[in-house]
């Protein structure tokens, strides 16, 4: 099998929390020899509080800081001509400003996963993580997380360049995401 074509542009993944962004994202930039930036990383390590902690302060807080940290890792030096994976928060794409951004750099792929399979993802321990979960029973994480996809919804049509159901194993999911950057303008061989 050929070695798949390395990254060019920044790749940046978009979807609900617990569709898999993170760990494919990982997989997607080993597979091509490019950078993984985690923006909820990023941002805890630029403000220096988790991101439950920014969250504290109000998510209009939390959505600025979120921001303020993907402007700053686009407008680093060779970032738009360099194999970058970007996996953002959840929320990223309900700011416009950060739309605007993210389809200038590259590709948007959204991560698909329906609002009751994220619910089995992330119950228990895991939805303690997510301040928009926290504290809520396994019937109630579902309930919420379909009332954001409904909220969000939108605003991932109108990021997305892509979408890919990710509802399949890292593999599958990254197989997939391969299809669509191999598009033209994407992705090409150096």
């Amino acid at each position: 099998m050929d070695e798949p074509p390395l990254l060019v542009r920044p790749v940046l993944l978009i979807g609900m929390m617990g569709s898999g962004k993170t760990t494919v994202g990982r997989r997607l930039a080993e597979r091509r020899h490019a950078t993984f930036v985690d923006l909820d990383r990023r941002i805890e390590r630029i403000f220096g509080l988790s991101v439950a902690e920014l969250f504290g302060h109000g998510e209009a807080q939390f959505r600025a800081h979120e921001r303020a940290a993907l402007h700053a890792l686009v407008n680093e030096p060779g970032f738009a001509g360099r194999g970058i994976v970007v996996a953002t928060g959840g929320g990223a794409v309900l700011d416009d400003a950060n739309v605007v951004v993210m389809r200038a750099h590259g590709p948007v792929v959204l991560m698909y996963v329906a609002p009751d399979q994220l619910g089995v993802r992330l119950s228990g321990a895991e939805s303690s993580t997510r301040p928009l979960l926290s504290g809520l029973s396994n019937e109630a994480c579902v309930a919420q997380l379909t009332s954001l996809w409904h909220q969000r919804e939108p605003a991932y049509r109108r990021a997305a360049t892509s979408t890919v159901d990710a509802s399949g194993d890292v593999e599958t999911v990254t197989n997939q995401i391969e299809t669509v950057l191999v598009a033209p303008n994407t992705c090409e061989r150096e």
